[in-house]
């Protein structure tokens, strides 16, 4: 979530400056420069649209040449602060997020050539959130020590240009920078009470197969069947199906979006999402470490080992069909009104559920950034029995957006009639899911799922 992302670019900026090469220079330079920055963005990650007007402010009290090996770095010491107001455009509810901090770049230590890790140490009231009424709901306080890797570009050339974010070492009340962001702001700016709808079922309390999460809509029971909307996770979110790691579940997409109100009360689905166990050992999957779409390469022995139990990365068709047929069982839902979405593993899984089942049980199948491929060479025309729509980011690094790509253009190209669509994002990178299954997405997948039924 964006919780910390404004610290980090305050880091990062600090040595978009810093980082320049620099004549070797022994004594300390004192200088004192202040600039304001009016800035806006909009974001969806608690799934509603939020917009952004914000004002950052930074004051650099001196500088100091680093020495030895570290010659070539500025280091910078400075004050910065930024104050920004949240508005939820579709409730016009807002908040404001805030700091006051002082932020010093202790050390930069050479890892080769002009490749410097930097050392920065935050202190102060780096997070800070109001209510609309200016009461303080969060405020952090304390220090945030930064690794940070940039290239300073050398004497010969100078410049400067971030490398990696190794991580932060927190110190002080942090309570802000350890829960999730959708969490503290859901309850100023949420659309609705869906978290008080959620029910966790750890594997072995019911007959299904695995652990899952459970959102009911309001009117659960009062109006008749309601459409069925199973949900599979990312690698990420695996876990034993126990209670505590059930907990997962609600670190992104759609169980986030219930877990932290952001799920709209009139939308009728019930939703469930179950939880996979991943393999234990990974050792089949070695080959894949460090190749390009490592993500593809495991998903795609994971389904030429044939979907080991246990043993598979990710989910198996046949771990899909056994938890649809025990919720069609469990929940009054209309079985024909079965919908099936996932992300990354759970939307290879969802490819991989409909290359072997088809049209048994669900009327119409959104995965998101998952690996096609496999699937399409194993079914052919027969993937394209159930409405189709897939979505993936064209940067993405860790699964091939061909693994989309080709298997919709396969279905369109060559077998007649049917429903099968392809949205890419030109500017989103593995995460093509936040955007996919927030509300106002240009593209309504719920209304689309909900246009189709299995006879």
């Amino acid at each position: 979530m964006r919780r910390g992302l404004l610290a980090l670019a305050v880091s990062v900026s600090s040595i978009g400056v810093a980082g320049v090469a620099a004549p070797r220079v022994d004594a300390t330079v004192v200088k004192q420069e202040t600039f304001t920055e009016p800035y806006s963005f909009d974001y969806s990650d608690c799934g509603y649209p939020v917009h952004v007007e914000g004002e950052f402010t930074v004051t650099m009290s001196h500088l100091r040449v680093g020495k030895n090996k570290a010659e070539s770095a500025f280091l910078f010491n400075e004050k910065h602060s930024y104050r920004e107001v949240h508005t939820n455009t579709l409730n016009n509810q807002t908040f404001v997020q805030r700091a006051n901090s002082t932020f010093h770049e202790v050390k930069a230590t050479q890892v080769e050539g002009t490749i410097y890790e930097f050392t920065q140490l935050e202190a102060g009231q780096p997070f800070v959130i109001e209510d609309s009424s200016g009461n303080v709901v969060v405020r952090d306080r304390g220090s945030i020590r930064f690794h940070v890797v940039f290239d300073t570009g050398g004497d010969e050339e100078p410049g400067g240009e971030f490398v990696e974010f190794l991580g932060a070492d927190v110190r002080g009340p942090h309570p802000g920078f350890f829960t999730n962001y959708c969490e503290i702001v859901g309850g100023l700016v949420g659309i609705s009470d869906s978290s008080q709808r959620v029910t966790l079922h750890p594997v072995g309390t019911t007959d299904s197969p695995l652990g899952y999460g459970e959102y009911l809509p309001p009117d659960y029971g009062d109006a008749g069947q309601s459409p069925l909307l199973v949900f599979l996770h990312g690698s990420g979110e695996s876990g034993d199906g126990s209670a505590e790691q059930l907990q997962f579940l609600a670190s992104t997409a759609i169980p986030a979006y219930i877990a932290f109100d952001g799920w709209p009360n009139d939308r009728p689905f019930v939703v469930l999402a179950p939880q996979h166990e991943q393999a234990g050992d990974l050792s089949p999957y070695a080959a894949c470490d460090g190749v390009e779409f490592g993500g593809s390469c495991a998903l795609t022995l994971q389904h030429d080992l044939g979907h080991p139990a246990p043993g598979s990365i990710c989910f198996t068709p046949d771990e899909v069909q056994a938890f649809l047929t025990y919720a069609i069982d469990a929940y009054d839902v209309d079985p024909s009104r079965v919908y099936l979405t996932g992300l990354s593993c759970g939307g290879f899984g969802a490819w991989e559920y409909l290359a072997k089942y088809g049209d048994s049980q669900v009327a119409a199948v959104v995965p998101i950034a998952g690996e096609g491929r496999p699937a399409f060479g194993a079914a052919g025309c027969d993937l394209g029995a159930v409405p189709l729509w897939a979505f993936h980011g064209l940067l993405d690094d860790v699964v091939d957006p061909v693994g989309s790509i080709e298997p919709i253009e396969g279905l369109q190209d060559t077998c007649s009639p049917v429903d099968a669509r392809l949205t890419t994002y030109a500017d989103a990178d593995h995460d093509s899911w936040t955007r996919t299954y927030a509300i106002g997405a240009a593209d309504d997948i719920y209304t689309w799922m909900l246009g189709h039924t299995n006879p």
